[in-house]
């Protein structure tokens, strides 16, 4: 009798032990959407000589311009600044109080710092710090999400903000 218990057994458990199929194959191609900035630099023969070491506040400057990202980022969301024709942040509408504050004294400092970065790229470039200045400028409005605030040419060499489109 036990033998026979210990038969149905294995043959009711050994037709478990097969799990369930998986299909690994999909019936169309996945589709995967990059958006990627690639920036490449071309330098003849002895020009990384020839060209400044990096300055020692620029690492700085970078962490300090990664800390507030976020800041920047929501300040631009609730379209308190905008990205200026310099590449520097601007306040368009301060709010009251200590917030207004804030405001004014993350943009200052991230001003600051985008002017370090932007004086390392005119002296490796060997470039005028205005040349740039209005390079960064297109680069951030490039950038820019919609509906942000960016300042824009006219036809009559004049600049107005305006929310990307």
């Amino acid at each position: 009798m036990i033998v026979r218990v210990l038969v149905m057994a294995a043959a009711l458990f050994s037709g478990g032990c097969q799990g369930p199929t998986v299909r690994l194959a999909t019936p169309e191609p996945l589709v995967v959407d990059i958006n990627m900035r690639v920036d490449l630099y071309e330098r003849g023969p002895g020009s990384p000589a020839a060209k400044p070491a990096p300055r020692a506040d620029l690492p700085a400057a970078d962490a300090r311009r990664r800390s507030r990202v976020g800041d920047i980022q929501t300040f631009k969301n609730s379209r308190l600044v905008g990205e200026g024709r310099d590449g520097l942040l601007s306040v368009l509408s301060r709010p009251e109080g200590s917030y207004g504050a804030y405001v004014e004294k993350t943009v200052a400092e991230e001003n600051a710092d985008r002017l370090v970065v932007m004086r390392q790229l005119a002296a490796e470039r060997e470039l005028p710090l205005a040349d740039v200045q209005a390079q960064q400028g297109e680069l951030w409005r490039n950038r820019s999400f919609s509906g942000e605030w960016i300042e824009v040419p006219q036809d009559n060499n004049t600049w107005r903000w305006v929310q990307k489109r």
